[in-house]
C-alpha cells in the first residue's frame, strides 16, 4: 500500500520499495514515522539522511527537490500495489542511493551515524 498522502514528509518510493520481497530490499529493521512502526531498509535510510543533509545545508535546494517529489513520487507509489512492484523501484531508486552516498560521504563528516539514526528514537528534528 502506498504511504498516506496528508501531512506527508516521507520517502514515497524507497517506504513502498521497503516492501519488496525480503531477500532483494533486505530489511534491517523497523523504525518510527510519526508514531507508527515501518519497515526500514539500507535505501531508505541513506535517503532519508541525505534529505536531511541537504535540508540542514541548502534549504533552498531542498524545498525544490521536496516539492518535485512530493508531486511526482506520491502519485508513482500509488500504483506500487504488489511486492513484484515494489521490488522493481528498489531496484530503479539504486542509482540514486549510490548518489546520495557519495554526497553524504562527501559532505558529511560523520555519514553513518547520519544513516543509522533515521526512523529511529534518537533521531529528533
Amino acid at each position: 500500500m502506498p504511504p498516506p498522502p496528508i501531512d506527508y514528509e516521507g520517502h514515497y518510493l524507497c517506504t513502498v520499495a521497503a516492501g519488496g520481497h525480503e531477500k532483494i530490499v533486505k530489511p534491517v529493521r523497523y523504525g518510527k514515522r510519526r508514531g507508527e512502526t515501518i519497515v526500514v531498509n539500507r535505501q531508505l535510510l541513506v535517503s532519508n539522511a541525505f534529505e536531511d543533509l541537504i535540508m540542514e545545508r541548502m534549504p533552498r535546494f531542498h524545498r525544490i527537490i521536496r516539492g518535485f517529489y512530493d508531486k511526482h513520487g506520491y502519485p508513482v507509489s500509488k500504483y506500487i500495489t504488489t511486492r513484484t512492484r515494489a521490488d522493481v523501484v528498489y531496484f530503479v531508486m539504486k542509482p540514486l542511493e549510490w548518489l546520495f552516498i557519495l554526497f553524504l560521504y562527501t559532505f558529511d563528516t560523520h555519514p553513518e551515524n547520519r544513516i543509522v539514526v533515521q526512523y529511529s528514537d534518537y533521531y529528533k528534528k
